[in-house]
């Protein structure tokens, strides 16, 4: 899949194995992968890049 891919928040959420909840709580509490919203309104869907979701497993990755 091309990393700049775009991916709706059920889209990301099966993509790291978590619910749509989790996803919501993640980006309420500022812990989640990098998001935007795909219009200028407060209400537009948030979307986002699969190199991001990527990134952010990355980062918490354990050895």
């Amino acid at each position: 899949m091309n990393p700049r891919a775009k991916l709706t928040v059920s889209q990301a959420a099966r993509y790291l194995h978590v619910s749509r909840r989790t996803m919501q709580r993640m980006r309420d509490q500022g812990t989640g992968p990098a998001y935007f919203r795909s219009g200028e309104a407060p209400n537009s869907p948030i979307l986002y890049e699969l190199a991001d979701l990527d990134m952010w497993l990355a980062a918490r990755k354990e050895r």
